[in-house]
Protein backbone atom coordinates (compact mmCIF):
# COMPACT_ATOMS: atom_id res chain seq x y z
CA UNK A 1 0.00 0.00 0.00
CA UNK A 2 1.58 3.40 -1.56
CA UNK A 3 1.23 6.47 0.81
CA UNK A 4 0.50 9.97 -0.91
CA UNK A 5 1.62 13.68 0.57
CA UNK A 6 -2.29 15.67 0.63
CA UNK A 7 -0.10 17.69 -2.23
CA UNK A 8 -0.04 14.73 -4.18
CA UNK A 9 -3.83 13.81 -3.02
CA UNK A 10 -5.54 17.18 -3.75
CA UNK A 11 -3.90 16.70 -7.67
CA UNK A 12 -5.19 13.17 -8.07
CA UNK A 13 -8.91 12.12 -9.30
CA UNK A 14 -9.43 9.47 -6.68
CA UNK A 15 -12.35 9.11 -4.56
CA UNK A 16 -11.48 10.35 -1.14
CA UNK A 17 -12.47 8.40 2.41
CA UNK A 18 -12.27 9.98 6.10
CA UNK A 19 -12.51 6.88 7.85
CA UNK A 20 -13.11 9.06 11.19
CA UNK A 21 -16.34 9.55 13.61
CA UNK A 22 -18.79 11.31 12.20
CA UNK A 23 -18.08 14.01 15.01
CA UNK A 24 -14.54 14.08 13.34
CA UNK A 25 -15.51 14.46 9.73
CA UNK A 26 -18.08 17.01 11.25
CA UNK A 27 -16.02 19.00 12.50
CA UNK A 28 -13.78 19.86 9.09
CA UNK A 29 -12.71 17.32 6.26
CA UNK A 30 -11.03 17.31 2.63
CA UNK A 31 -13.85 18.96 0.87
CA UNK A 32 -15.54 16.30 -1.73
CA UNK A 33 -14.29 13.34 0.94
CA UNK A 34 -16.97 10.60 1.97
CA UNK A 35 -17.48 9.45 5.70
CA UNK A 36 -16.88 6.08 5.98
CA UNK A 37 -16.24 5.82 9.85
CA UNK A 38 -14.54 2.53 11.33
CA UNK A 39 -16.16 3.87 14.35
CA UNK A 40 -18.81 5.65 15.58
CA UNK A 41 -18.61 8.52 18.17
CA UNK A 42 -19.38 6.62 20.90
CA UNK A 43 -17.54 3.43 19.86
CA UNK A 44 -14.10 5.73 19.61
CA UNK A 45 -15.21 7.16 23.17
CA UNK A 46 -14.77 3.29 24.25
CA UNK A 47 -11.84 2.50 22.44
CA UNK A 48 -10.14 5.87 24.06
CA UNK A 49 -10.96 5.06 27.39
CA UNK A 50 -9.63 1.40 27.28
CA UNK A 51 -6.83 1.94 26.08
CA UNK A 52 -6.20 4.57 28.98
CA UNK A 53 -7.50 2.49 31.78
CA UNK A 54 -6.25 -1.16 31.05
CA UNK A 55 -4.00 -0.72 27.89
CA UNK A 56 -2.85 -0.81 24.07
CA UNK A 57 -3.61 -4.32 23.41
CA UNK A 58 -6.83 -4.47 25.29
CA UNK A 59 -7.87 -1.28 23.27
CA UNK A 60 -7.07 -3.41 19.59
CA UNK A 61 -8.80 -6.48 20.86
CA UNK A 62 -11.93 -4.04 21.18
CA UNK A 63 -11.56 -2.42 18.31
CA UNK A 64 -11.16 -5.68 16.24
CA UNK A 65 -14.63 -6.75 17.76
CA UNK A 66 -16.21 -3.70 16.92
CA UNK A 67 -14.96 -3.20 13.31
CA UNK A 68 -14.74 -6.72 12.06
CA UNK A 69 -18.58 -7.22 11.71
CA UNK A 70 -18.97 -4.06 9.58
CA UNK A 71 -16.09 -5.45 6.80
CA UNK A 72 -18.20 -6.97 4.69
CA UNK A 73 -20.23 -3.46 4.44
CA UNK A 74 -17.43 -1.47 4.02
CA UNK A 75 -16.17 -3.40 1.02
CA UNK A 76 -19.20 -3.19 -0.55
CA UNK A 77 -19.49 0.45 -0.07
CA UNK A 78 -16.21 0.97 -1.24
CA UNK A 79 -16.31 -1.10 -4.34
CA UNK A 80 -19.35 1.32 -5.19
CA UNK A 81 -17.66 4.43 -4.69
CA UNK A 82 -14.47 3.62 -5.93
CA UNK A 83 -15.61 2.74 -9.32
CA UNK A 84 -12.25 1.46 -10.61
CA UNK A 85 -10.27 4.45 -9.15
CA UNK A 86 -7.99 3.91 -6.51
CA UNK A 87 -8.92 5.31 -3.31
CA UNK A 88 -7.42 7.86 -1.30
CA UNK A 89 -7.95 7.02 2.60
CA UNK A 90 -7.29 9.28 5.38
CA UNK A 91 -7.85 9.33 9.56
CA UNK A 92 -6.44 11.63 12.23
CA UNK A 93 -2.72 11.17 11.79
CA UNK A 94 -2.59 8.88 9.07
CA UNK A 95 -2.42 5.62 11.66
CA UNK A 96 -4.22 2.53 12.29
CA UNK A 97 -7.65 3.21 10.93
CA UNK A 98 -6.80 4.46 7.87
CA UNK A 99 -4.44 1.94 7.72
CA UNK A 100 -6.00 -0.99 8.83
CA UNK A 101 -9.22 -0.19 6.14
CA UNK A 102 -6.73 0.36 3.26
CA UNK A 103 -4.79 -3.00 3.48
CA UNK A 104 -8.06 -4.87 4.01
CA UNK A 105 -9.37 -3.30 0.95
CA UNK A 106 -6.07 -4.07 -1.12
CA UNK A 107 -5.92 -7.36 -0.18
CA UNK A 108 -9.70 -8.02 -1.44
CA UNK A 109 -8.48 -6.12 -4.81
CA UNK A 110 -9.07 -2.51 -4.31
CA UNK A 111 -6.18 -0.14 -4.69
CA UNK A 112 -5.92 2.36 -1.98
CA UNK A 113 -3.40 5.08 -1.37
CA UNK A 114 -3.40 5.99 2.37
CA UNK A 115 -2.59 9.85 3.18
CA UNK A 116 0.25 10.34 4.80
CA UNK A 117 0.07 12.31 8.13
CA UNK A 118 -3.97 12.12 7.77
CA UNK A 119 -6.13 14.99 8.35
CA UNK A 120 -3.65 16.85 9.99
CA UNK A 121 -1.30 17.53 7.12
CA UNK A 122 -4.67 19.29 4.98
CA UNK A 123 -5.15 20.97 8.32
CA UNK A 124 -1.58 22.09 8.09
CA UNK A 125 -1.42 23.23 4.24
CA UNK A 126 -4.83 25.34 4.65
CA UNK A 127 -2.77 27.38 7.93
CA UNK A 128 0.06 27.47 5.59
CA UNK A 129 -1.67 28.92 2.17
CA UNK A 130 -4.11 30.87 4.53
CA UNK A 131 -0.53 32.36 5.82
CA UNK A 132 0.47 32.91 2.16
CA UNK A 133 -2.39 34.74 0.78
CA UNK A 134 -1.73 36.56 3.82
CA UNK A 135 1.29 37.82 2.81
CA UNK A 136 -0.19 38.95 -1.24
CA UNK A 137 -1.70 41.75 0.63
CA UNK A 138 -4.40 42.24 -1.89
CA UNK A 139 -6.85 44.82 -1.38
CA UNK A 140 -10.16 44.18 0.01
CA UNK A 141 -13.32 45.99 -1.99
CA UNK A 142 -15.43 46.44 1.07
CA UNK A 143 -19.86 46.22 0.85
CA UNK A 144 -20.82 48.26 3.84
CA UNK A 145 -24.50 49.23 5.20
CA UNK A 146 -26.87 49.41 7.83
CA UNK A 147 -28.56 45.74 8.35
CA UNK A 148 -31.00 45.26 6.15
CA UNK A 149 -30.05 46.86 3.03
CA UNK A 150 -29.11 43.51 0.99
CA UNK A 151 -25.87 43.45 0.92
CA UNK A 152 -25.93 39.58 0.89
CA UNK A 153 -28.12 39.77 -1.91
CA UNK A 154 -25.81 41.92 -3.47
CA UNK A 155 -22.79 40.29 -3.03
CA UNK A 156 -24.11 37.08 -4.06
CA UNK A 157 -25.31 38.52 -7.48
CA UNK A 158 -21.46 39.80 -7.93
CA UNK A 159 -19.95 35.88 -6.77
CA UNK A 160 -22.61 34.78 -10.00
CA UNK A 161 -21.36 37.25 -12.43
CA UNK A 162 -17.61 35.61 -11.27
CA UNK A 163 -16.27 39.02 -9.69
CA UNK A 164 -13.89 37.69 -6.62
CA UNK A 165 -16.17 37.80 -3.58
CA UNK A 166 -15.62 35.88 -0.33
CA UNK A 167 -18.77 35.67 1.46
CA UNK A 168 -17.66 35.43 5.29
CA UNK A 169 -21.13 35.29 6.63
CA UNK A 170 -21.77 32.14 4.06
CA UNK A 171 -18.49 30.46 5.03
CA UNK A 172 -19.11 30.63 8.91
CA UNK A 173 -23.33 30.00 8.73
CA UNK A 174 -23.29 32.70 10.85
CA UNK A 175 -25.47 36.29 9.84
CA UNK A 176 -23.10 38.33 11.98
CA UNK A 177 -25.38 39.38 14.82
CA UNK A 178 -27.16 37.86 18.17
CA UNK A 179 -29.70 36.33 15.92
CA UNK A 180 -26.83 35.25 13.48
CA UNK A 181 -27.07 31.63 13.93
CA UNK A 182 -31.49 31.07 13.70
CA UNK A 183 -32.22 28.55 11.18
CA UNK A 184 -28.06 27.95 10.04
CA UNK A 185 -26.11 25.04 11.24
CA UNK A 186 -23.02 24.63 13.57
CA UNK A 187 -19.59 25.28 11.78
CA UNK A 188 -16.23 25.33 13.56
CA UNK A 189 -13.40 26.83 13.36
CA UNK A 190 -11.13 24.61 11.04
CA UNK A 191 -14.50 23.91 8.79
CA UNK A 192 -14.30 27.98 8.71
CA UNK A 193 -11.00 27.73 7.44
CA UNK A 194 -10.99 25.03 4.82
CA UNK A 195 -14.17 26.71 3.44
CA UNK A 196 -11.87 30.11 2.75
CA UNK A 197 -9.42 28.39 1.93
CA UNK A 198 -11.50 26.29 -0.86
CA UNK A 199 -12.93 29.74 -1.94
CA UNK A 200 -9.85 31.33 -2.57
CA UNK A 201 -8.33 28.19 -4.90
CA UNK A 202 -11.51 28.81 -6.36
CA UNK A 203 -11.03 32.09 -7.33
CA UNK A 204 -7.08 31.63 -8.36
CA UNK A 205 -5.19 35.11 -9.54
CA UNK A 206 -7.08 38.79 -8.59
CA UNK A 207 -5.83 41.57 -7.09
CA UNK A 208 -8.47 42.00 -4.98
CA UNK A 209 -11.23 40.36 -3.07
CA UNK A 210 -14.62 41.77 -2.27
CA UNK A 211 -16.23 41.28 1.21
CA UNK A 212 -18.86 42.67 3.35
CA UNK A 213 -18.13 44.78 5.96
CA UNK A 214 -17.72 42.14 9.20
CA UNK A 215 -16.28 42.15 13.08
CA UNK A 216 -13.42 40.17 13.85
CA UNK A 217 -15.81 37.17 14.76
CA UNK A 218 -18.82 36.27 13.57
CA UNK A 219 -20.34 33.88 16.24
CA UNK A 220 -17.67 31.25 17.41
CA UNK A 221 -15.90 31.65 14.24
CA UNK A 222 -12.62 34.35 13.72
CA UNK A 223 -11.95 36.12 10.78
CA UNK A 224 -8.65 35.74 10.01
CA UNK A 225 -6.51 39.11 11.02
CA UNK A 226 -5.52 39.77 7.30
CA UNK A 227 -9.20 39.87 6.18
CA UNK A 228 -10.23 42.32 8.91
CA UNK A 229 -6.99 44.69 8.27
CA UNK A 230 -7.89 44.54 4.70
CA UNK A 231 -11.36 45.47 5.76
CA UNK A 232 -10.33 48.48 7.85
CA UNK A 233 -8.23 49.80 5.16
CA UNK A 234 -9.89 48.77 1.81
CA UNK A 235 -12.33 51.05 -0.50
CA UNK A 236 -15.79 51.17 0.99
CA UNK A 237 -19.10 51.35 -1.39
CA UNK A 238 -22.30 51.97 1.67
CA UNK A 239 -25.55 51.07 0.51
CA UNK A 240 -28.55 52.84 1.70
CA UNK A 241 -32.17 52.04 1.56
CA UNK A 242 -35.61 52.58 3.36
CA UNK A 243 -36.72 51.69 6.76
CA UNK A 244 -39.43 49.56 5.60
CA UNK A 245 -37.25 47.53 2.70
CA UNK A 246 -34.91 46.77 5.21
CA UNK A 247 -37.67 45.48 7.78
CA UNK A 248 -39.00 43.50 4.58
CA UNK A 249 -35.36 42.16 3.69
CA UNK A 250 -34.87 41.12 7.27
CA UNK A 251 -38.37 39.53 7.54
CA UNK A 252 -37.42 37.62 4.51
CA UNK A 253 -34.23 36.18 5.59
CA UNK A 254 -34.81 35.31 9.48
CA UNK A 255 -38.64 34.25 8.90
CA UNK A 256 -39.27 34.85 12.63
CA UNK A 257 -42.45 32.65 12.21
CA UNK A 258 -41.22 29.95 12.02
CA UNK A 259 -38.47 29.98 14.69
CA UNK A 260 -40.62 32.29 17.34
CA UNK A 261 -38.74 30.57 20.55
CA UNK A 262 -35.21 31.11 18.93
CA UNK A 263 -35.75 34.76 18.14
CA UNK A 264 -37.14 34.96 21.98
CA UNK A 265 -34.14 33.97 23.02
CA UNK A 266 -31.90 35.79 21.07
CA UNK A 267 -33.62 39.18 22.13
CA UNK A 268 -33.36 38.06 25.83
CA UNK A 269 -29.40 38.26 24.91
CA UNK A 270 -29.97 41.81 23.70
CA UNK A 271 -32.38 43.14 25.74
CA UNK A 272 -30.84 45.05 28.95
CA UNK A 273 -28.59 46.99 25.85
CA UNK A 274 -31.91 48.56 24.20
CA UNK A 275 -33.71 51.76 26.03
CA UNK A 276 -36.58 50.58 28.23
CA UNK A 277 -39.15 52.18 26.13
CA UNK A 278 -38.32 50.06 23.25
CA UNK A 279 -37.68 47.06 25.71
CA UNK A 280 -41.51 47.47 26.68
CA UNK A 281 -42.35 47.51 23.02
CA UNK A 282 -40.37 44.79 21.67
CA UNK A 283 -41.54 42.23 24.60
CA UNK A 284 -45.00 43.36 23.64
CA UNK A 285 -44.27 42.99 20.08
CA UNK A 286 -43.31 39.53 20.55
CA UNK A 287 -46.18 38.19 22.66
CA UNK A 288 -48.09 39.17 19.76
CA UNK A 289 -46.19 37.97 16.75
CA UNK A 290 -45.73 41.37 15.42
CA UNK A 291 -42.52 40.79 13.88
CA UNK A 292 -42.56 43.66 11.63
CA UNK A 293 -42.45 45.93 14.81
CA UNK A 294 -39.54 43.83 16.43
CA UNK A 295 -37.53 43.75 13.37
CA UNK A 296 -38.22 47.67 12.96
CA UNK A 297 -37.57 48.70 16.74
CA UNK A 298 -34.36 46.43 16.88
CA UNK A 299 -32.95 48.62 13.97
CA UNK A 300 -33.97 51.98 14.78
CA UNK A 301 -32.65 51.26 18.39
CA UNK A 302 -30.29 49.02 18.60
CA UNK A 303 -28.15 48.09 15.37
CA UNK A 304 -28.74 51.07 13.15
CA UNK A 305 -27.10 53.08 16.18
CA UNK A 306 -24.50 50.06 16.84
CA UNK A 307 -23.82 49.72 13.17
CA UNK A 308 -22.72 53.42 13.20
CA UNK A 309 -20.18 53.57 15.90
CA UNK A 310 -18.34 50.44 14.64
CA UNK A 311 -17.73 51.96 10.97
CA UNK A 312 -15.90 54.40 12.72
CA UNK A 313 -12.92 51.68 12.45
CA UNK A 314 -12.88 52.08 8.59
CA UNK A 315 -10.22 54.38 6.92
CA UNK A 316 -10.99 53.54 3.36
CA UNK A 317 -12.36 55.86 0.51
CA UNK A 318 -15.88 55.65 0.47
CA UNK A 319 -18.59 55.99 -2.34
CA UNK A 320 -22.46 56.07 -1.40
CA UNK A 321 -24.82 54.00 -3.29
CA UNK A 322 -28.87 55.11 -2.60
CA UNK A 323 -31.58 52.14 -4.21
CA UNK A 324 -34.82 50.81 -4.02
CA UNK A 325 -34.87 47.82 -5.49
CA UNK A 326 -32.27 44.75 -5.66
CA UNK A 327 -31.38 45.08 -9.62
CA UNK A 328 -30.50 48.67 -9.09
CA UNK A 329 -28.49 47.92 -6.02
CA UNK A 330 -26.35 45.62 -7.94
CA UNK A 331 -26.15 47.58 -11.26
CA UNK A 332 -24.98 50.48 -9.00
CA UNK A 333 -22.67 48.47 -7.08
CA UNK A 334 -21.57 46.75 -10.08
CA UNK A 335 -20.16 50.25 -11.63
CA UNK A 336 -18.27 51.47 -8.78
CA UNK A 337 -16.48 47.99 -8.43
CA UNK A 338 -15.57 48.21 -11.74
CA UNK A 339 -14.16 51.79 -11.39
CA UNK A 340 -12.01 50.80 -8.27
CA UNK A 341 -10.79 47.55 -10.04
CA UNK A 342 -9.90 49.50 -12.82
CA UNK A 343 -7.71 51.82 -10.17
CA UNK A 344 -6.44 48.92 -8.18
CA UNK A 345 -4.50 47.32 -11.74
CA UNK A 346 -3.51 51.12 -12.63
CA UNK A 347 -1.70 51.24 -9.39
CA UNK A 348 -0.39 47.56 -9.72
CA UNK A 349 1.04 48.15 -13.49
CA UNK A 350 2.51 51.84 -12.06
CA UNK A 351 4.17 50.02 -9.16
CA UNK A 352 5.73 46.81 -11.63
CA UNK A 353 6.96 50.51 -13.99
CA UNK A 354 9.16 51.75 -11.30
Amino acid sequence: MKKVTIAEALEMDCPVLDVRTPKEYAEFHIPGAINMPIFSNEERVTVGTTYKQVGKEAAKDLGISLVSPKLPDFYQQAKKISGRKPLIIYCWRGGMRSRTLATIFELMGLKCYQLEGGIRSFRKKVVADLEATARLNRTFIVLEGLTGTKKTEILERLSDKRYPVIDLEGLAAHRGSVFGRVDLPDRSQKDFDVRLWQRIQEIGETDYYIIESESKRLGNIEVPAFIIEGKQTGPRIQVHTSVPIRVDTILSTYQPDKHHEAIEAAWEVIEKRTPPETQRIITEALEERDYRTVVEQLLLHYYDPKYKHAEKNNDGSIRHVFFETLEEAEQLVTAHVDELTQTIAEKKSAMHNK
